[in-house]
């Protein structure tokens, strides 16, 4: 079995760029909830931090994560928050047995 391939994007709207970033990144989740190979798009709020935001992401093989990448939606999403926000992303992947 393929390991699922897991995303944890930690997105920092700078200050006065929150609302801005936030509807870039409510638009990026439903349109990636659409695409082949998605498991799980889900985006989530910091309580400690009110303008960091996490993105716990899903996917059902390392390809299907290359191909969202390449997506219009991703692109835009990229650029929408170009200079607006810091992003952190760690990439992961499931364990088989061990």
């Amino acid at each position: 079995m393929q390991p699922l391939i897991n995303v944890i994007a930690y997105i920092t709207a700078n200050p006065g760029s929150e609302s801005v970033v936030l509807r870039a990144l409510k638009t990026a989740e439903r349109e990636a909830q659409a695409e082949a190979g998605c498991q799980s798009y889900v985006l989530t709020q910091d309580t400690q931090q009110d303008n960091r935001y996490v993105m716990l992401e899903c996917w059902s093989s390392q390809e299907a994560l290359d191909t969202h990448m390449q997506q219009p939606a991703f692109k835009q999403l990229i650029k929408d928050i170009d200079g607006l926000a810091e992003l952190e992303v760690v990439v992961t992947k499931t364990l088989g047995e061990l």
